[in-house]
């Protein structure tokens, strides 16, 4: 009985404590990130960086507040040193990427995103990017390779589907006008894969990977729809109409001219070698605008 009293006694007493040291010793529960599945080792995933959430302090709805106002207030000064990088810097931005110093910039493929959905709202009807029916009508009629490459007869076609539909001349030419607008923005982005080729075979002695030139188009195409955009903006505050001719010049005299400055940052070539690599690539992206603005309009009346 003694004896069963001692074990009795001694169950009571520490069975507690060895129940505690059980728990002490317990291994900690895993946690996986709910992102990629990595095992957690702290707030944030050592994998994808995706956040551990905390619901006591990730829902509130002040949280959510700050967080929305954080990421829209770094959504603007990014944007905003990128384009002032973009015109004050010429290359400076290509160059950073290229170091991998990219946190404080805009990414380039996103810029040149906002910046076509800038294009889009508020140059509707520019012909920048697609060609005119009277340069087609008469390039056609002249002969003439630079205004019509393909020699397309817009204005048959444009009879024959004014007769096929039974719809004056005039509103098939506004049709037309309002569909190769639309289309010559949202095709913007087929130029990058093309003139990206032509900027690697031209530079790829310094920087032999692709994607680095394809950066320097981005940015590069940015720039000119962006610069493309303020002179619009400064016609249009100073009431000077009907001069679109006269903008497509300036910036074909313009471009240039940021390039070199782009390319001898970003390559490092010495100046007479960056100007005349400078004037193979200006070349090139003269001929595919040619070719754009023409494929564009030539599908616009096909398609109507």
């Amino acid at each position: 009985h003694s004896i069963q009293l001692l074990k009795s006694i001694d169950d009571k007493l520490f069975s507690p404590l060895s129940k505690r040291n059980k728990l002490e010793t317990a291994p900690p529960i895993k946690e996986f990130c709910a992102s990629c599945g990595m095992e957690l080792s702290g707030k944030y995933c050592s994998q994808c960086g995706e956040k551990k959430i905390i619901p006591e302090l990730d829902f509130h709805l002040a949280k959510f507040f700050k967080q929305a106002f954080s990421a829209l207030i770094n959504f603007d000064s990014k944007l905003i040193r990128s384009c002032w990088y973009l015109f004050s810097k010429p290359g400076f931005l290509t160059a950073e990427w290229i170091a991998g110093r990219r946190v404080r910039y805009f990414n380039p493929a996103q810029m040149f995103v906002v910046v076509s959905v800038l294009f889009y709202f508020f140059l509707p009807t520019t012909t920048a990017y697609f060609t005119g029916y009277r340069d087609l009508v008469k390039g056609h009629q002249s002969h003439n390779l630079a205004m019509n490459i393909f020699q397309y007869d817009f204005e048959g076609t444009l009879i024959a589907k004014s007769i096929e539909r039974g719809i004056d001349q005039e509103t098939l030419k506004n049709q037309f006008t309002e569909k190769a607008a639309q289309r010559s923005k949202t095709w913007l982005f087929l130029i990058i894969p093309l003139w990206g080729s032509v900027i690697y075979l031209v530079f790829r002695s310094k920087i032999p990977w692709l994607a680095p030139n394809l950066v320097f188009a981005l940015h590069g195409l940015s720039f000119y729809i962006l610069f493309d955009l303020s002179i619009h903006a400064f016609t249009f505050v100073l009431g000077i109409n009907d001069i679109g001719r006269h903008i497509f010049l300036m910036l074909l005299m313009v471009f240039p001219v940021y390039l070199s400055l782009a390319a001898r940052r970003v390559y490092g070539n010495s100046w007479p070698l960056t100007i005349a690599k400078t004037l193979i690539i200006f070349i090139g992206f003269v001929v595919l605008i040619l070719f754009y603005r023409q494929i564009v309009s030539i599908s616009a009346i096909t398609t109507l």
